[in-house]
């Protein structure tokens, strides 16, 4: 696909998230109703099945993908591929911030009987947006060396699956409103390939500035 069919999905997918925003603030009733059917798909709750999500979901946490990120970087950057682990750690950490400032713009409460002991604001899921860049820069390292299409589509439909149990994990421990997931999911797809698209830029000028 070409670079800016690419881009044009990014900005979609950052339009779907903005209107996501919106509806959450105007408390829409289609919000609502979405947040609802999300906890109902994952009851019944069992103490067995708490312990499998808690964990599962410590796995997608920025406090846990931060370090993993941060060796993945010094073994890019030992590697000699300075640009890539430049490139990668920024897409993680500076992408944060974006989750950070939607959190403390729109200050939705998290939602009531938390199966987790957690504060902040929920709009939207760090945990989602964490996880998708992670999964994202694993498969854009691994896929050079994926020759087959098997096993790309393979490694794509490992990543989605991680992607959305991560998401599930979320809205099960009720520190999550579905539509939280799903923004979380849109807005790192935006980030993620508008971003991408500055790559090439960004490795040339790295290139020039180390002459």
């Amino acid at each position: 696909m070409k670079k800016s069919r690419w881009i044009d999905f990014g900005v979609v997918c950052g339009l779907f998230f903005l209107a996501f925003m919106f509806a959450v603030l105007r408390h829409d009733s289609q919000i609502k109703t979405m947040d609802q059917a999300g906890f109902a798909l994952t009851m019944p709750i069992t103490a067995m099945k708490t312990r499998i999500m808690l964990f599962i979901t410590a796995l997608g946490s920025p406090q846990f993908l931060g370090p993993v990120t941060l060796v993945m970087m010094l073994i890019l950057w030992w590697k000699k591929q300075l640009g890539s682990s430049m490139w990668y750690g920024a897409m993680q950490f500076v992408g944060y911030l974006l989750v950070i400032f939607f959190k403390t713009s729109v200050m939705r409460p998290r939602p009531a009987h938390r199966l987790e002991k957690i504060g902040g604001y929920s709009f939207p899921s760090g945990h989602t947006f964490a996880t998708v860049i992670f999964v994202l820069t694993i498969l854009a390292l691994l896929w050079p060396h994926l020759k087959s299409n098997w096993s790309r589509l393979l490694g794509g439909m490992l990543g989605a699956g991680w992607i959305l149990l991560i998401m599930y994990s979320r809205v099960y421990l009720h520190v999550h409103y579905a539509s939280d997931v799903w923004a979380g999911l849109l807005l790192a797809l935006c980030w993620w390939l508008v971003a991408n698209s500055q790559k090439e830029r960004f490795m040339n000028w790295l290139t020039e500035i180390q002459k």
